[in-house]
């Protein structure tokens, strides 16, 4: 088993959109590397494996920006993150970005830095981004790494349970709900108590919450290709002039505004990505805002949503540029079916059953993303899936059986997603990314 982390791996990082492969996973790449260098870097050569997913939005998804910012030391929530390029002569920082080929890459998301400190220190270093915001060091200084990261709490124990089923066992055997499944599993893998473990998924919570309050507001910071949309449906549903309406749309329109927040490189909770950061948040408030639900119960919910995510880490990955769109919004729309259930009182069974229709739904969803960026289709699908998942959670509480548990649904999506073409994930090299009005379309920056 990886061990896979709620806080370390799936609910998080906390982060500047828009993406988390690309922007956050940068940043920490990059922090890594000067810490690794022992000293503040003078020069930096980053390098991406030419034709890859990285070389191609690297721009685009603000990975340029990530990368400067990491190796000038500053966090990753610094308000100065979106001028780290002008301002990085000024901190003596010169830096270089390349696409060349990279006979060892073995990742879309493989990247080569090669520094030089102010001491003159040296380091050559090369890391995958995974997914999630994580990364795996691939070679320090010519010596093959096996160091995952970033991880904001050690893992010092074993985990109770290794897949859905033993987890479904697990709970039953103790009168649990997926939420307190969730909050055992988490507290025994990091080694700390449980209130411990819900004050960090708490910290999640609020920033999710702050997520969609900022992308609800008519003005903000302006994203690449869209105008923001979200307080138009908000309030349009509120006038009664939508066809339908209700809390389903209002749930869409709020996972609508977290991805605005994302896009204007806002700070968001990735959940399991940035590009997926609109799903839990939206389904979050509107249990919160429309259905009543307190600090305590939004915790759980998002503890047992977390759990969907552990599985689907363990058994795939959340990284579009390997398995496409399902692992990135389909895999958010999944957790955010179990938190409904949790939140109506369903059975941690019907959690993962949740999970597993949901999950059934969306595969073979491609990464088709419209000149690189994270905005089109990846706003709207956020939106459908914030809105599913509470259709889904209806759907299993009101008597639907399930017959295609969640891990061999998770093991099925996987090998469809491996199936898909490159052109297909990430690359913008398929699907609406080069219908000629998407290519048409004139970015703002």
């Amino acid at each position: 088993m990886k061990r896979i982390s709620i806080v370390n791996d799936v609910l998080g990082p906390i982060m500047r959109g828009p993406s988390s492969s690309h922007t956050a996973a940068s940043y920490h790449i990059a922090l890594k590397a000067r810490e690794l260098l022992g000293e503040a870097p003078a020069e930096a050569e980053i390098t991406f494996h030419a034709g890859s997913s990285y070389a191609v939005c690297f721009r685009r998804q603000g990975s340029d920006l990530a990368f400067v910012a990491g190796l000038l030391g500053w966090p990753i929530t610094d308000a100065r993150f979106k001028d780290s390029l002008r301002l990085a002569p000024e901190s003596g920082l010169t830096v270089r970005f390349d696409a060349a080929p990279l006979p060892k890459a073995d990742h879309p998301n493989y990247v080569r830095l090669g520094l030089v400190g102010v001491r003159g220190a040296r380091l050559e270093m090369a890391a995958r981004s995974v997914g999630g915001g994580m990364f795996e060091l691939a070679e320090v200084n010519g010596t093959p790494s096996s160091y995952r990261g970033p991880e904001l709490l050690p893992r010092s124990g074993e985990p109770p349970f290794a897949s859905s089923a033993e987890m479904v066992a697990f709970a039953e055997a103790r009168g649990l709900g997926a939420g307190d499944a969730a909050l055992a599993y988490e507290s025994m893998l990091l080694g700390i108590e449980p209130e411990a473990v819900a004050a960090e998924v708490g910290r999640r919570l609020d920033v999710m919450s702050a997520s969609v309050a900022s992308g609800l507001a008519a003005e903000g910071e302006p994203m690449i290709l869209l105008d923001r949309s979200a307080h138009r449906v908000f309030a349009a549903e509120a006038r009664g002039v939508l066809p339908v309406g209700g809390l389903h749309t209002r749930a869409a329109a709020r996972a609508l505004a977290a991805m605005h927040t994302n896009c204007g490189m806002g700070v968001v909770c990735a959940a399991p990505t940035a590009g997926s950061a609109g799903v839990l948040p939206g389904v979050m408030a509107t249990l919160q805002e429309d259905l009543g639900a307190d600090r305590s119960v939004l915790v759980r919910c998002l503890l047992a949503a977390g759990l969907v995510g552990v599985f689907i880490a363990e058994r795939a990955t959340f990284a579009a540029e390997i398995a496409g769109c399902q692992v990135e919004i389909g895999a958010a729309s999944a957790m955010a079916a179990a938190a409904v259930v949790e939140f109506g009182g369903g059975s941690a069974a019907q959690c993962a059953d949740a999970a597993a229709v949901s999950l059934q739904n969306t595969m073979g969803s491609v990464c088709d993303l419209v000149q690189g960026v994270v905005e089109i289709p990846c706003h709207t699908r956020n939106a459908a899936g914030a809105s599913s998942a509470f259709v889904v959670a209806d759907l299993i509480m009101g008597g639907y059986a399930n017959p295609i548990p969640l891990d061999e649904t998770i093991d099925a999506v996987y090998a469809v997603g491996r199936m898909l073409p490159d052109e297909l994930k990430v690359t913008s090299l398929g699907g609406i990314a080069v219908a000629p009005p998407a290519r048409a379309m004139k970015p703002r920056r």
